[in-house]
C-alpha cells in the first residue's frame, strides 16, 4: 500500500512513517493540508492519514477533497481526545476510520487500523474484479442447458423482489456469481455489492465486520470501525457460507432482518440500514436446522426467495461453451487460444466435475499453461490434467494403497476441485478448517 501522511507535528510524522514502512508501506510525508492535496494531485495513493486539526487546510478539508476527486482513496483521521465528536461526524462524511493520539504516541493504533484496512481493500478489489470482468461475470449470462435456463428465470424473478434471498448449490457452482447478477438486475444495481465469508471468522470478528464496533469494545479495538452493513447502504450484502455462521451471531442477523436495526459491538446506539441480504450455502440448510446448528426462525426470514444453482454435471450441454470461454479468457495476450479437438470435447463432457465450474476453469488454465503450439488440444492432454483421470487416483489402484495414501489423494483431489480454496475444501470433506490445515501439513500438500 502507498500511504500519504499529513501532520504538522514532526514527531507524529516520524512515528507514523516508521510504523507504516515497517509494515511494508510506501510512505510520503506532508507537513500541512495544502501540501498534502498537492501531492494527491500528482501522485497515486491507497490511503491518507491526516491530522484533524491543522492550520489552514485541516483534515476535514483534505477529506472533502479526496471524497470529491479520489473516492477510491481511504482517509483516516488523527484526533485528540476532545475531538472525537468531530471525528465521528467526519466518518459520516466518508472517512474510513479515526485514531486517537494517545500519549505517548507510538503508532500501535495505526498498525492495527492498517491491517484492517488492507483486509477491506482486498475484499473491495475482489468484488470489483469480479464485477468488471473475470470469467464468471460473462459466463453467468450464457448457457443453453434446460437447468441453466431455469436458473435464469429464478434469478429474474428474485431480482424483481426486495425480499432476502437464499442461494443453494454445491461448492464451485457459481453461487456468488448468481448473487452479483441478482444485484445487477435489481433496483439496487447502483448501490454497492459487498461479500463476506461467514465460515471464515469467529462470532466476535464476524459481528465486528458486519456491524462495526466502538473503540475499546474488545481487545485490539483501538478505534471505532464502520461495518459492512453500513458500507452496503442502498445495496446488497452477500453472506457466503451462511450455514457456518455461529449460532450466537444468528440472533443479531435475525434482528437486522426483522427490523433493519443493528448495534455496533460495544455500543448502546441502535442504528438502521437499508441493505438487501443474500445468503448462500452449499449445505442442506434444513438438516442444519434439525441439528440445531441453524435457527429455524432465521431460515424463515432468509429464504423468502430460494434459488438453486445447478451443479455442472446437471448442465452438461454447457461444458464446452464454458470451456471455450475460459480458453479465451486465460490465453496469453495477443495469442489465439488452441481449439478443442473432438476427443477433448468428449473427455470434458464425460467428466463428472465434482468441483463444478471452478474446477473446469482450473483445468482449462492448466491446459493453457502446459500446452505448446497451435495444434488442437487432444483428449490425452485433457485426461492428463483431470484429477480423476490420473493413474494414482484410479479405483483399481486404490486396493494397493495404504489408508493414508487414499486420504492424501482424496484431499488433493478435493483441493484441486476447489481451486485451492481451503474453506470450500474443508466443507466438501466435512471436516473443520484447522483439521484440514493439519492434514495438508502432514501430507506435504
Amino acid at each position: 500500500m502507498r500511504a500519504l501522511i499529513i501532520d504538522d507535528e514532526e514527531y507524529v510524522r516520524l512515528v507514523l512513517g516508521q510504523t507504516l514502512r515497517a509494515e511494508g508501506c510506501d510512505v510520503v510525508l506532508a507537513t500541512h493540508g495544502e501540501a498534502g492535496i498537492q501531492l494527491l494531485q500528482t501522485q497515486a495513493f491507497d490511503c491518507v492519514i491526516t491530522d484533524l486539526r491543522m492550520p489552514g487546510v485541516d483534515g476535514l478539508a483534505v477529506l472533502k477533497w479526496v471524497s470529491d476527486h479520489q473516492p477510491g482513496v481511504d482517509v483516516m483521521l488523527l484526533t485528540g481526545h476532545g475531538e472525537v465528536k468531530d471525528a465521528v461526524e467526519a466518518m459520516k462524511q466518508g472517512a474510513w476510520d479515526f485514531l486517537i493520539k494517545d500519549t505517548p504516541f507510538d503508532g500501535t493504533a495505526v498498525k492495527a487500523a492498517l491491517a484492517k484496512l488492507r483486509t477491506v481493500r482486498a475484499l473491495r478489489q475482489e468484488n470489483l474484479a469480479a464485477r468488471r470482468g473475470g470469467y464468471t461475470r460473462d459466463v453467468i449470462i450464457e448457457g443453453s442447458s434446460p437447468a441453466w435456463k431455469k436458473l435464469r428465470g429464478q434469478i429474474a424473478q428474485a431480482a424483481s423482489s426486495k425480499a432476502p434471498v437464499l442461494i443453494q448449490g454445491e461448492t464451485g457452482s457459481g453461487k456468488e456469481v448468481v448473487a452479483r447478477l441478482l444485484h445487477d438486475l435489481s433496483s439496487r444495481a447502483r448501490g454497492p455489492f459487498l461479500a463476506i465469508n461467514c465460515g471464515a471468522m469467529n462470532r466476535e470478528l464476524l459481528e465486528s465486520e458486519l456491524f462495526g464496533h466502538e473503540k475499546g469494545a474488545f481487545t485490539g479495538a483501538v478505534g471505532a470501525k464502520t461495518g459492512l452493513v453500513t458500507t452496503a447502504e442502498g445495496g446488497t450484502l452477500f453472506l457466503d457460507e451462511l450455514g457456518e455462521m455461529p449460532t450466537q451471531m444468528q440472533v443479531s442477523l435475525l434482528r437486522f432482518l426483522d427490523r433493519g436495526e443493528y448495534r455496533p459491538v460495544g455500543s448502546t446506539r441502535t442504528l438502521q440500514a437499508d441493505v438487501r441480504l443474500v445468503g448462500a450455502t452449499n449445505q442442506d440448510i434444513n438438516v442444519l436446522v434439525t441439528e440445531r446448528r441453524f435457527r429455524e426462525d432465521l431460515l424463515y426470514r432468509i429464504n423468502a426467495v430460494t434459488v438453486h444453482v445447478p451443479a455442472l454435471r446437471e448442465r452438461q450441454d454447457d461444458v464446452i461453451m464454458l470451456a471455450d470461454h475460459f480458453l479465451h479468457s486465460v490465453r496469453a495476450a495477443g495469442l489465439s487460444p488452441r481449439p478443442l479437438s473432438p476427443g477433448a470435447k468428449t473427455a470434458l463432457t464425460n467428466y463428472p466435475w465434482p468441483g463444478n465450474v471452478r474446477e473446469l476453469h482450473n483445468v482449462i488454465e492448466r491446459l493453457v499453461m502446459s500446452g505448446q503450439g497451435m495444434e488442437p488440444i487432444s483428449a490425452d492432454e485433457v485426461l492428463a490434467v483431470l484429477p480423476q483421470s490420473q493413474p494414482g487416483l484410479q479405483l483399481q489402484h486404490l486396493s494397493q494403497c495404504s489408508l493414508e495414501d487414499v486420504e492424501r489423494l482424496h484431499i488433493q483431489r478435493v483441493l484441486e476441485a476447489s481451486g485451492g480454496n481451503k474453506t470450500h475444501a474443508a466443507n466438501t470433506l466435512d471436516i473443520d478448517y484447522k483439521t484440514l490445515l493439519a492434514k495438508l501439513k502432514k501430507y506435504g500438500l
